[in-house]
């Protein structure tokens, strides 16, 4: 599959996202796809439009929402108040969950070709390592993206917003939101201040991206739960350090710790991200102080001091409290709250960035199944019950963590610099060899999550999750598939049928066959307003109804290949539809039966070490996550345990429309 070469940034913003370019035109314009300007005085600019989805926010979170409302032929405005894509690096690293999920939409080569692998861990104390935990060999066989990539929050950002404007869906710099009002229609009003003057935005949904301070949340009245550290951290975007090694380093001392990042080298030397303590009595409460004074030369000597590491010069720094924090809802009415603006916490375990991303994920694709008429307005509750789960389990564990390294008291001092020499150098080599190895993996990952599939919002006290149902599809290296996936990028593993976001079945060994059909026949309603142009996606309004949305997924139909930097030269719109059946594309089947689009039925090899025997299908989410499992009828001891896996599913089948 040919591959187009990651694209060159100027100054830290990307030259076809700069709000000065010609190619950042603004999306709110006439004949604009993503927006619909409304009637007005003859030959009077427009100063109210109507779209599908606001995304208020153009950090990580929002320009996901943004490109994954691209992806699946939504109407968007991504909408911020800053004048381009930020310059400091902040959040620092992607979990191989999220290069999964930047893989759906044909950006992960652009997303390695920019990062820096971080593949091992080592702990230590003091100046001293206490042992290494080689993360790529932990996650091998479980993702395609083993280890952690470094690839700061202006990287993210960049890609992102470069992806959108080569889609013809600009970021509409310089709007920031001023209030909002919610009609008994069911949509949403914001009023944003552009540098030509207000304007009012009218959608079906708001998506809240606009990080921890929220105005949006502050306008809904939602209550920002949690608490604030009574410490004062540092952040140093370090050059030429010395001290450290090439993974991630995590240091204790009896008062102190230090986080490091490896961020590359240039001409200096090694570049890191340095995390640390300073315990100033005198911190801000809110926010971060960057440029203080004493900050920089209290840190030198503090790493330098406890830890032996020195550095030639910063190319950013800045100091802060941790906050650990969750937003009371993540929906009301028909806004909802993603990424920051919903849940905060520590730096440890590197997940606040990679949690947004799969918020925007998740939301968009259930706004995207409402919309084309696959699922009722109350499956929206979904998102809620299963992203707000994930940050409340991710801020008490952080919060715990960070308790423990951060803690006085004298039981903590001890356990960092007694107890730790002794007993981490043992469990560094035990665990990695253990199964618990693979299960820390998955859940710094975060290719563990699970989701509840059955009926109501929580999972039953008592009843135990699935292996595979409500979890992201496990993966399969060289899955077998007979033939080219529509779509695919080549890979050869069972996720390349995931660059098709839609609704799928996959049948995995031959006796799965029957079962998967039967399992597509009994979904079709999933494949409904498939077909057609925008995915049956139009906006109220619109001067051209049912224009194509650049960048869409157009189900039934070959989208013209485009050469976006970074992306994918083919499969970003092909499908699996009337075309592809004529095709006779082989390894997918369909049935043809009149009515609705069939969904696409992916034939693979069993795979019964990703607990994917013979004889197993599954119904999959446009987002990657197992629906439903239906295993082929089995005797004896396989059938009860067939019976274990298949029972909680079916009644998922009945009651789950997302």
């Amino acid at each position: 599959m040919e591959r187009v070469p990651a694209p060159a940034y100027a100054g830290g913003v990307p030259a076809a996202t700069s709000p000065d370019s010609p190619a950042a035109a603004s999306p709110l314009a006439p004949g604009s796809p993503p927006a619909a300007p409304l009637p007005g005085a003859p030959g009077a600019r427009p100063t109210a439009f109507r779209t599908d989805v606001l995304v208020v926010g153009a950090g990580p979170t929002g320009l996901m929402a943004g490109a994954w409302c691209a992806r699946l032929g939504l109407r968007a405005v991504v909408a911020d108040a800053k004048p381009g894509p930020t310059r400091e690096s902040r959040a620092l690293a992607l979990q191989a969950r999220s290069i999964e999920v930047y893989r759906q939409l044909g950006l992960e080569e652009a997303v390695l070709a920019r990062s820096v692998p971080a593949r091992h861990v080592s702990p230590g104390i003091g100046r001293w390592r206490l042992g290494t935990v080689h993360l790529d060999r932990i996650g091998h066989g479980l993702t395609p993206f083993p280890g952690l990539h470094v690839l700061e929050q202006s990287a993210n950002e960049q890609i992102l917003a470069d992806h959108l404007a080569a889609l013809g869906r600009p970021v509409a710099w310089r709007h920031a939101f001023r209030a909002l009002a919610q009609s008994p229609d069911g949509t949403v009003t914001a009023t944003l201040e552009a540098p030509s003057g207000p304007v009012t935005l009218t959608a079906r949904y708001l998506i809240a991206a606009d990080g921890a301070s929220s105005p949006v949340r502050h306008a809904l009245g939602t209550p920002f739960e949690g608490t604030t550290s009574p410490f004062e951290f540092y952040v140093l975007d370090a050059l030429g350090v010395r001290g450290v090694g090439d993974g991630i380093e995590v240091r204790f001392s009896a008062e102190h710790f230090m986080l490091c990042f490896p961020m590359g080298r240039d001409e200096r030397g090694r570049r890191s991200r340095l995390l640390g303590i300073l315990r100033a009595p005198d911190a801000t409460a809110e926010g971060a102080d960057a440029g203080t004074p004493d900050l920089e030369p209290r840190s030198r000597a503090a790493l330098a001091g406890r830890f032996g590491i020195t550095y030639a010069d910063t190319a950013w720094s800045s100091r802060y409290r941790v906050h650990h924090r969750v937003a009371a809802a993540f929906r009301s009415g028909a806004v909802f709250l993603a990424g920051d603006a919903a849940h905060i916490h520590s730096p440890v375990g590197a997940q606040g960035m990679n949690t947004g991303l799969q918020d925007a994920q998740d939301l968009v694709c259930t706004i995207a199944d409402v919309l084309a008429g696959r699922a009722a307005e109350g499956s929206l509750d979904r998102y809620e019950a299963e992203r707000r789960p994930v940050a409340l389990n991710l801020v008490r564990t952080t919060d715990r963590v960070f308790a423990a390294v951060t803690s006085l008291s004298p039981v903590a001092r001890f356990v960092r610099s007694v107890l730790a020499p002794v007993v981490l150098p043992v469990a560094l080599r035990v665990i990695p060899r253990s199964p618990a190895g693979g299960r820390v993996f998955g859940y710094i990952s975060q290719t563990r999550i699970h989701y509840w599939m059955g009926p109501g919002r929580t999972r039953p006290a008592g009843q135990r999750r699935g292996r595979v149902l409500g979890r992201r599809l496990p993966w399969v290296p060289d899955a077998g598939h007979a033939g080219p996936v529509p779509g695919g990028d080549g890979r050869g593993d069972n996720h390349e049928a995931l660059n098709l976001p839609v609704w799928q079945v996959h049948a995995y060994g031959p006796t799965a066959v029957p079962v998967a059909r039967e399992l597509a026949e009994r979904h079709r309603d999933k494949a409904a307003g498939a077909a057609g142009p925008a995915s049956g996606v139009r906006v109220p309004g619109a001067q051209v109804p049912g224009a194509q949305v650049p960048g869409a997924l157009v189900l039934g139909e070959r989208a013209p290949e485009a050469r976006v930097p970074g992306v994918r030269a083919s499969g970003a719109g092909v499908t699996e539809g009337p075309a592809m059946r004529d095709a006779g594309a082989p390894g997918v089947l369909v049935s043809r039966l009149s009515g609705p689009p069939d969904l696409p039925v992916h034939e693979f090899r069993a795979a019964p070490e990703q607990d994917l025997p013979d004889g197993t299908a599954v119904l999959v989410r446009p987002d990657g996550f197992v629906a439903e499992v239906v295993t082929a009828p089995a005797s004896g001891a396989a059938a009860a345990k067939a019976a274990a896996e298949t029972a909680p599913s079916r009644s998922a089948a009945s009651s789950l429309r997302t």
